[in-house]
Formats: C-alpha cells, structure tokens, sequence
C-alpha cells in the first residue's frame, strides 16, 4: 500500500518561520478512522530497574530479607504500598498496581526494548538497533505526528528512554523534544498578520496535486499554520502556567509531571518521562528515601490535578522499568536485576481503580496469579485509545503487521 513519509527534522519555511509538519502514513489505519476524544497516556519511566518490593508489593508478612526495607502502608483502595508512599496512599482508590507482570531479561537494555515496545530483543550489544516501535512512536503513526485542530505534537518526550523511537514505522513518527530547539521551532518569529500576508501569496500551491493524485498537501500546509498560529508552544511554557500550581507541583519531577499535564491538556496524545536512579545494587532502603519522596509528591500531585480538572477518564497514567529487584537483598544490603516480577502502576482512563491486579508468591519470587507481560500493556494501552487490536500497519518490506498479540489481555 502507498506510504508517504517526511523525515521529522523536515520543516516549512515562510518568512524565515521553521514550523514541523505533520507527517501523513497512508495505511491500514489513520486518524480519520479512530474515536473521537482526547485520550491519551503519560508514561513515567522508573529507569534503572525499580524495586517492585518496596513500591507496589511490600509483603510485610515475608521473612526479614524479603519483605520491604522500608515497611508497608495501607492504601484507601485497601491494598499495601511500600511504606515511602505516605502520599500517594491516601489515593489508592484512583490507582491501581500489578503484582503479576513480568518478562524474561534482566539486561537493562533489552528489558527497556520489551517493556517500551512490547516485544523482546535478543540483541544485547551496545550498538544494537531498535526493532519494534515504541508506543508513542505507533499513537503518532495512528493519529499523525500533529494534532489537526492544536498543531501539538502527538508524541513528546520530556527527556529520553531508550528505545522510544519509531523503527520500522519511519522516522517521521520519533518523538517531538520538549526542550531545545523543538519548542523554539513552535514559536512564531513575525507577526501574524505579515504572516497571514505570506500565507496567500503561496495559497495558490495547495491547488497542486503530488504523486498518485494526492491531494495531502492543503492538510500539511493547514496543520502547519494552525501549529504556527496557533498556542502549541505556550503549552510548553511552564511559566504560562498560574504560579499557585507550579508551587503544588515544585521542581524536578514534579515540574515534568506539570509539563506532562499541560501537554496532553492541549492535544498531545503520549508523553514519556524519565525519573532515573532506580539500580540499587547496594543500601536500598537509604536509596530509597532519596528517589521516593519527590515520585510520591509527584504521583500524588498529578493525580490530584488531573482529578480537579476532570481529565482523569481521558488520561491514563503508566508507571513502570525495565524490570523489578531480586526478592533477596544481597549482602551489600541491596537488590539485583530480577525481570520475573517488575513494578507496574496505573491510574485514570475509563477503567475501574483502587486495587491490586494479579498476586506474587509469598516470596515476591514471581507471578501466583494472573501473570502479565509487555505485550498485554500493548493490549491496555489500545483499549484505552479505543483503538482496534487488529490494526496493522505497513513496514518497510512492504508487509502488514500488528501491534498487540492474538492472546494479548488488557490489565484493567
């Protein structure tokens, strides 16, 4: 089937004005074809291998050793956190944890590769290549790389993941940065009504047909000025924000999160986050008091906000790693890479919250029931879009395949 692709660093220029274009996939499915609505997912990235024991599965009835190095606490969705998550507690009943998901690598590279993509790679060296796109990258190759009405991009990364790009899909559909010059790239450099002046002397090219009697080219040019014209790059402008919530949110995390918010508030559809620092090898529990306070703060907060503004059916939050720790703390008094069980949180979308899916072993060693893997997050996450599992998109080779698996479940 016809595919036409634009490399994402191709821009327009008028009047000296560089703004992205969108980037037009014909096949199996496009934006035309999905709901209507403005679902969309933040996806925060516990890198470096979160501890599934002391976040989401503390265990307290475990041997000392086993259980949680930092206790547990009771959930208002009735179900135990690790005991760092003073916050985030008292919103269990808008969250909900799985204590079944899991997958086979312990490399922190090809664990990323199957968790952010949903299939394994057994390519572990140091220049491997993706091989199967990230789930930003497949919603931008769903949707179109921008917005229709807002010019937002659909898929930015607040900083980066591995292995969050398109692969096959094409680089049109990598993520939009949201630092740098990608956002200088949204802002308009004349004033508009000179602009709307440049705008008609070249009006007269949107009556051109491309290739094969396609008339894509008014689309590209309206979504452009829409992008240009339009607030796409205030969206990225905490400061634009009122001071009240920047203060509720505060730095760091928090301050992606509130970023997070803002972009998906304007249009965009997947947004990562990265919040790294998790390989704790040695000393977990003192780690531990330095990574968890600002997550539960942030979590706590977003959640908060998205519940005020009542975004959180249209929101789906993911909270996850690459892989969780050994079920033992080693002899450094810390844990080791342990793929069997891996922490995995949600909260928002049109799903039922405030519980625990699935069940460990006494142990935390792996999956009693229930058991979970990458491709049913895939699964989860086209429910959420309401979007077919049986789409399929076109690769290189010209062959058509899927995203989510025959037997894929969705968690929620």
């Amino acid at each position: 089937m016809f595919n036409v692709q634009f490399n994402r660093r191709d821009f327009m220029k008028v009047g000296g004005i560089s703004a992205a274009l969108s980037s037009v996939g014909l096949t199996d499915a496009n934006a035309a074809n999905l709901p209507t609505g403005e679902k969309s997912v933040v996806w925060l990235w516990l890198g470096g291998g979160a501890t599934h024991i002391e976040t989401f599965d503390p265990k307290p009835s475990a041997p000392v050793g086993v259980r949680s190095t930092n206790g547990a606490i009771m959930t208002k969705g009735d179900f135990l956190l690790g005991g760092n998550f003073l916050k985030l507690a008292s919103r269990g009943d808008k969250i909900s944890v799985v204590r079944s998901f899991a997958h086979r690598n312990a490399s922190h590279r090809t664990g990323t590769h199957w968790v952010m993509t949903g299939h394994n790679s057994t390519d572990n060296t140091p220049q491997s290549m993706q091989q199967e796109p990230s789930y930003g990258s497949i919603m931008s190759s769903m949707y179109g790389a921008n917005h229709p009405l807002s010019g937002m991009p659909t898929y930015v990364k607040i900083n980066g993941i591995s292995f969050d790009g398109p692969a096959w899909l094409g680089g049109q559909y990598k993520p939009y940065e949201a630092s740098g010059e990608g956002v200088e790239n949204l802002k308009t450099r004349v004033e508009n009504n000179r602009f709307l002046q440049r705008r008609d002397l070249i009006g007269g090219l949107d009556k051109l047909k491309i290739e094969n009697d396609l008339e894509i080219w008014p689309d590209l040019r309206k979504q452009s000025f829409g992008l240009i014209l339009g607030k796409a790059s205030e969206a990225f402008d905490l400061k634009k924000e009122p001071e009240v919530n920047r203060k509720m949110y505060g730095g760091g995390l928090g301050e992606q999160m509130l970023l997070a918010r803002r972009l998906v508030e304007n249009g965009t559809k997947f947004v990562t986050i990265h919040y790294g620092g998790w390989d704790m090898h040695s000393n977990i529990a003192k780690s531990l008091d330095g990574r968890m306070p600002q997550l539960d703060h942030a979590l706590s907060t977003f959640i908060d906000d998205l519940e005020e503004k009542g975004m959180s059916k249209n929101v789906l939050l993911v909270v996850t790693g690459e892989f969780g720790r050994t079920y033992r703390v080693n002899k450094n008094g810390g844990r080791d890479h342990w793929p069997q069980l891996s922490p995995l949180m949600f909260s928002g979308g049109d799903f039922d919250m405030g519980r625990a899916i699935g069940e460990s072993t006494s142990k935390v060693e792996s999956p009693k029931s229930d058991p979970f893997g990458p491709k049913d997050v895939t699964a989860t996450l086209f429910s959420h879009f309401g979007i077919d599992p049986q789409t399929q998109k076109i690769d290189f080779a010209g062959r058509p395949r899927y995203f989510v698996e025959s037997d894929a479940k969705v968690i929620l």
